[in-house]
């Protein structure tokens, strides 16, 4: 299915993996029958988002209106998640470990290497979700994993 036809799914993946209601759309013809001109707006968890364009097809105004939403979701949370995650913070492979179990998902496995010189220092790589995320350098095996984990839910906050 080509990205541009993927929007509505991804806001009802979105809702659901969220425990919140799925979206609701309303689409109306704001042109004439001859020449139908769609809007459409979508409410998600009780908030309206409306399509700023109009389109010759009411599929073309939903998905539109759900990216829209989507877009304004993912804003809301990088401007208002990642202020609330410290750079310091030892819980980070807690909260992936919560957020896996929450979902349903695989949980995260850790493979850490020491790099090469004087002082010891980590690195940790982390699979998740099909994915392999690798974090900083880190001065323990410990602290190596946790910058992992980091790297994993700034990944996850900004796609949702």
């Amino acid at each position: 299915m080509a990205e541009e036809f993927m929007h509505k799914n991804k806001l009802q993946e979105y809702a659901q993996r969220s425990a919140i209601p799925l979206p609701i759309y309303n689409t109306v013809n704001e042109g004439s029958p001859h020449g139908p001109r769609f809007r459409s707006s979508v409410i998600v968890d009780g908030s309206r988002f409306t399509s700023n364009c109009t389109f010759s097809n009411k599929k073309a105004a939903e998905q539109y209106a759900a990216k829209y939403a989507l877009e304004a979701i993912r804003s809301f949370i990088r401007n208002n998640s990642l202020s609330l995650i410290p750079n310091n913070s030892a819980i980070f492979k807690s909260i992936l470990y919560e957020y896996a179990v929450k979902m349903n998902l695989k949980l995260p496995t850790y493979e850490t290497c020491t790099g090469l010189g004087t002082i010891p220092m980590f690195i940790s790589s982390v699979s998740f979700d099909n994915n392999t995320f690798k974090g900083d350098f880190g001065r323990s095996k410990k602290e190596a994993e946790q910058i992992g984990a980091r790297a994993v839910i700034k990944f996850i906050l900004g796609l949702l």
